[in-house]
Formats: C-alpha cells, sequence, structure tokens
C-alpha cells in the first residue's frame, strides 16, 4: 500500500515537472516572438507567463550568453502596450514624471529632500531642466528618484492618476510593475545608455510620452 502511494506520488511530481517545463518554454517562445516582431498576443496571459518564469528564464538566456535584460524589455514593452491609452487619457496634472538620478551630471549641485526626491536647481548641466520646464508648464508632477524605495513612498504620498518611469531595464520593471500594481497606468522609456552616473535617454521619446493624449495616441496609430 505504501509502495503504492510512492508511486502516485511521483507520477504527480512528474506530471507537474512536465507542465512547468511546458508552460517554461511556452513563456521563452512568447517572449521571444514579441521581442521580435513586436506584437503582443494576448498581452495580460503572456506577462503573467513571463512572470512566472522571470528568474528562470533571465538564468537561461545568462547561460546561453544571451543578454537577460531581454526579458525586462520584453515585459516593459508589454505594459507600455497595455497602459498606454489610460495613460494618454489621464489629464496632465494628474500625471508624475519618475527620473533615475543618474541621468545628473557629475557635478550636479542639486540637494535631496526628504519626501521630494533631488531638487533640480536648472543648472543647465544636463538635459533635466528642459524636462523640468515642460512639466511646469504642464503641470505635471515630477520625481527625480534616489532610488526604488523612494519611488514607492512618491506614489502613496503624491498619489497619481498616471506615471512615466525612466530607468535602466530591471529598475524600469521594477516600478512600472509596482506602480501598475496600485492600479496607476504607466508607461516607460528605457535609458539609452546605462550605468550608475552620467547615463542617458532618448529625450524626444521622453517629451512624446510625457505629452501624451488619446489624439496623439490615435495619430502615431
Amino acid at each position: 500500500m505504501a509502495l503504492n502511494i510512492y508511486v502516485v506520488l511521483g507520477q504527480i511530481f512528474i506530471t507537474l515537472l512536465f507542465i512547468l517545463l511546458v508552460l517554461a518554454a511556452a513563456a521563452a517562445a512568447v517572449g521571444a516572438y514579441i521581442y521580435k516582431y513586436k506584437r503582443f498576443p494576448l498581452p495580460k496571459l503572456a506577462f503573467s507567463l513571463i512572470t512566472l518564469f522571470y528568474r528562470p528564464l533571465k538564468t537561461l538566456l545568462g547561460s546561453l550568453h544571451i543578454n537577460p535584460n531581454v526579458v525586462d524589455e520584453v515585459q516593459i514593452t508589454l505594459l507600455n502596450h497595455a497602459y498606454r491609452e489610460k495613460y494618454a487619457a489621464t489629464p496632465f496634472e494628474r500625471r508624475i514624471l519618475f527620473l533615475p538620478q543618474c541621468l545628473r551630471d557629475l557635478d550636479c549641485p542639486a540637494m535631496t529632500k526628504p519626501g521630494e526626491g533631488i531638487l533640480c536647481r536648472r543648472c543647465g548641466r544636463c538635459n533635466i531642466a528642459e524636462i523640468m520646464e515642460i512639466c511646469e508648464r504642464y503641470g505635471i508632477m515630477v520625481c527625480i528618484a534616489p532610488g526604488g524605495e523612494f519611488v514607492k513612498r512618491v506614489v502613496k504620498d503624491k498619489k497619481p492618476e498616471a506615471a512615466l518611469g525612466v530607468a535602466c531595464h530591471k529598475d524600469l520593471h521594477e516600478l512600472m510593475r509596482y506602480v501598475t500594481a496600485r492600479g496607476i497606468p504607466t508607461v516607460g522609456v528605457l535609458l539609452a545608455r546605462a550605468g550608475c552616473i552620467m547615463t542617458d535617454v532618448d529625450w524626444d521619446k521622453v517629451k512624446e510620452e510625457l505629452l501624451l493624449t488619446p489624439e496623439k495616441l490615435q495619430e502615431y496609430g
């Protein structure tokens, strides 16, 4: 009798393992399809599937000498596709822009204030000053975040209704997952040059997403 139980348990284990392997293979296939063709079959299901196997997929890509950031990029693409329309429909004054501190110049004179983040002095050493002026003109909130935990605090305190994030692959993916999980439509722009200091981004793309409206969204297709 005991032997039969072990046999049944073994069969259950093998069946579950097989199912997991099939799902993992499906997640990898869906991710590769989205990354290559920029098409989004069943985006919510695709996002959930890739999220389920997020770490194994990154480990697998690393072992194959493929940049594991591809997994984050696919997830960011899916989230942009899912939330861009709601983001575009949100009034400017209810939006917030999250910028990483690594975009600053090495000689940045800005100070950090609790509850506000890094306060840009618009010295002109980097492109943040121009974005700050645009946000001020349209009433968009801005946060130059010194870290991921700060983003969580700002979301809680400022209560934005939509968000635009700029960051590297991993940080942007984490930011977007956290904010969207709180019912806030969020889109993201990846850094063009990552790193801890003196990074860069396509500022024209940031401006385009920053001022996105339903009319512009329809125009862009």
